[in-house]
């Protein structure tokens, strides 16, 4: 019986689809990163799941194809799981996969320079591929034309706001302080670059970081639209903690101070929900 097992693992491994005849998938985050650096190269990161039929057609379909091998010659291949309970898993969440198959590029810091989602035949994937680096090779001339900036605060915050939206929060959250506490800044751009920082700490799970942030930004400023994302944001913090006491005082306090805010409308559709789980108990 061990030998037949034997034999029909030999014949499955035979019969599978050549997906890795297209280039060297790597299996780890760590093998990738250091290929990358070490290449200088972006990383392509092919995030799938077993029971994906589109991932499996990509790879019957796509990877032994010479487009799809031509466009990823110059990038390090990763491929994860992402429902291994491990880097795969982690990567879904912190990049927020939420449909397959998704496709990550990265940097060698492990930023995102591009995302492409859902299936697409060979050429189609290979554009937006080109497509995707293009963007980002301008962003990186954008970092490099970064010391030219100057007093054009509002550039500065894009570019900070960019780096956020790639995760790469440790080139985000340093350009966001010095916005914040930096002489000459307008106070409009002050304020978003706080409201900014928040969003990053509580996309990190660093909550209470970002309710210190928040709480700072409300010392400064009692109005702008930016003071009222924050504090919005904040009732959300206290719902991710499971504080639904928090949030919906939080939530009541933003309707008495800002009634007029179009963010009332969306608190009026969370806070009954609020009451009602409090009022039974938290359930």
């Amino acid at each position: 019986m061990n030998r037949r097992i034997a034999l029909l693992a030999v014949l499955a491994l035979t019969l599978a689809p050549s997906t890795f005849a297209a280039g060297t998938w790597l299996k780890t985050v760590g093998a990738a990163q250091t290929a990358a650096k070490a290449k200088k190269q972006l990383i392509l990161v092919d995030m799938f799941a077993e029971w994906c039929g589109w991932c499996h057609r990509f790879e019957r379909e796509v990877f032994p194809s010479a487009i799809f091998q031509t466009a990823t010659s110059d990038m390090i291949l990763l491929r994860l799981n992402t429902e291994d309970n491990g880097e795969g898993t982690q990567f879904a969440r912190k990049f927020g996969v939420t449909s397959l198959p998704t496709f990550l590029i990265l940097d060698s810091d492990l930023s995102l320079a591009g995302l492409i989602r859902g299936y697409a035949p060979p050429t189609d994937f290979a554009n937006s591929l080109k497509d995707s680096r293009t963007k980002y090779a301008m962003f990186m001339n954008r970092v490099k034309n970064e010391p030219n900036l100057g007093k054009d605060y509002m550039a500065r915050l894009d570019l900070a706001k960019e780096f956020l939206s790639r995760s790469a929060w440790d080139k985000s959250d340093p350009r966001l302080k010095k916005l914040m506490t930096e002489k000459g800044v307008p106070a409009a751009i002050r304020d978003e670059a706080y409201y900014q920082l928040a969003v990053s700490y509580a996309v990190q799970n660093k909550n209470e970081e970002g309710l210190k942030t928040i709480r700072a930004l409300n010392q400064l400023s009692k109005q702008g639209e930016s003071l009222e994302r924050a504090l919005y944001l904040a009732g959300q913090i206290y719902m991710q903690q499971g504080n639904l006491m928090a949030a919906a005082n939080e939530f009541r306090k933003f309707k008495t101070t800002f009634p007029a805010s179009p963010l009332v409308e969306n608190i009026d559709v969370v806070l009954p929900e609020l009451e009602r789980r409090l009022s039974n108990g938290g359930k």
